[in-house]
């Protein structure tokens, strides 16, 4: 039987040098939670990209729960890309209407009200999809369920959990350490999520000089 929750409760423990008769599992499942929240904030990385399809409902799409970003929005009908306006640039009806042209057809403006999209220069009908790729709050780790960063980044999760633990009740020389370590690595892991995609992009090819 799995028990990836109760295992880190006591991993983290450990480092404290604390047993559970002093924190149990359910005050350190809290520091856990409260961890996974800031990283759900504060990271943008590969593993958090999600894709979800929804069919538009009228003019809006309602969006995932676990939303935190939106990456790209799609019109399956078409296979569009969605452009995203501020709510003021959406609704000011001096607008100009999109040209009469297939590429313009092909395309919608969306902004973002509350949880939902609101889609533009498309008249709804039965069957029309959106598709949503966007980042997601990490899920919860639990015992049946491990969760990605237990698994590809351990280090930053669990010095996340420990830097919480510290503001908890317990002083710790290494609470300053931890923080700014984990700073560190979210800056670290987002730098390199936008190499890996910039990395997908066609290379323009450098000019060579030539003598003579």
């Amino acid at each position: 039987m799995p028990s990836f929750l109760t295992d880190k409760c006591s991993e983290i423990r450990n480092w404290l040098a604390v047993g559970p008769e002093v924190y149990p599992d359910d005050v350190v499942t809290g520091w856990i939670r409260m961890a996974e929240e800031y990283l759900s904030t504060g990271l943008r990385v590969k593993h958090m990209v999600q894709i979800d399809t929804s069919p538009l409902v009228e003019d809006r799409v309602p969006l995932p729960l676990d939303w935190q970003e939106i990456r790209l929005v799609r019109r399956l009908d078409t296979y569009g890309v969605c452009r995203y306006q501020t709510p003021d640039t959406f609704f000011n009806p001096e607008f100009d209407d999109p040209p009469e042209s297939p590429y313009y057809s092909r395309h919608s403006r969306y902004c973002i009200l509350g949880n939902y999209i609101v889609v533009g220069d498309v008249v709804p009908a039965p069957g029309l999809n959106i598709e949503l790729t966007y980042y997601q709050s990490i899920p919860p780790l639990t015992d049946d369920v491990n969760n990605w960063p237990n698994c590809y980044h351990p280090t930053v999760y669990t010095l996340k959990i420990l830097h919480i633990a510290s503001m908890y009740a317990i002083e710790d020389q290494r609470s300053q350490v931890w923080d700014q370590e984990v700073v560190r690595m979210v800056n670290a892991m987002n730098a390199q999520h936008k190499v890996d995609m910039a990395s997908g992009s066609v290379l323009m090819q450098v000019r060579r000089k030539s003598f003579g």
